[in-house]
Formats: structure tokens, sequence, C-alpha cells
């Protein structure tokens, strides 16, 4: 069964944390180094780790 998944790397973020690593993680997709699952959880692991919670 395949999961959908939005696609994190072609957006541009606004945390320049999350950017440096979106842009990262792209690259090393576009080299064929990982995949896009991997490359796109990557990204999420950012978004999670550095965008705060709203109160």
């Amino acid at each position: 069964m395949a999961t959908a998944t939005t696609n994190l790397l072609n957006t541009p973020l606004p945390d320049p944390r999350v950017e440096r690593v979106r842009r990262t993680a792209l690259a090393a997709y576009v080299d064929g180094k990982i995949t896009f699952a991997q490359a796109n959880s990557r990204v999420r692991k950012a978004i999670d780790r550095f965008t705060p919670e709203p109160r």
C-alpha cells in the first residue's frame, strides 16, 4: 500500500534553518544518495524541531 506524502522538497520554507536542511536534502536526493522518502523525512523532522508549537 502506498502512502501519500506532502512534497516538502519543492516548497521554500521561511525558517532559514529548515530551508538549509531542505536544500541539503534536495541536493542529496538529486545526486541519488538518498531516496525521496528519506529526503522528505529529513525536512519533516527539521520542521518539527525548529518550528515552535502554537500556544
